[in-house]
């Protein structure tokens, strides 16, 4: 009798998440948790810190061979692009972060930041 109550409360207490789930859909999605949020704008941001191919965390390891000359090109690019700047100033990238701008197979653009 105990054992079965024990079981039932187990299984209760396994299912609980499951049951508060939808009901916090509206403040957080599941998506956005794990892919990052969506601004369907035509450009993906890419943080790229230094050092981060070299701790072995994956992920890109940013522009080869990038040199404050290439940097400045991509700032003044998305400086001269409203549609890049909209896009930084929606992830709260500031311009001085912009290390390289690149256009995807898709025709979108890849702003790479640190």
């Amino acid at each position: 009798m105990i054992r079965r109550f024990l079981n039932i409360a187990f299984a209760g207490l396994l299912l609980a998440p499951a049951m508060t789930v939808p009901a916090m859909a509206g403040e957080a999605e599941l998506a956005a948790i794990l892919f990052g949020r969506n601004y369907n704008d035509g450009v993906t941001a890419v943080s790229v810190s230094p050092g981060h191919a070299e701790r072995g965390a994956g992920g890109p390891a940013g522009p080869a061979y990038q040199t404050p000359a290439r940097m400045r090109a991509a700032q003044a690019q998305v400086s001269r692009d409203p549609v890049l700047q909209a896009a930084i100033a929606r992830r709260k990238i500031a311009l001085h972060n912009v290390i390289w701008v690149q256009t995807a197979a898709n025709g979108g653009r890849i702003v790479y930041y640190r």
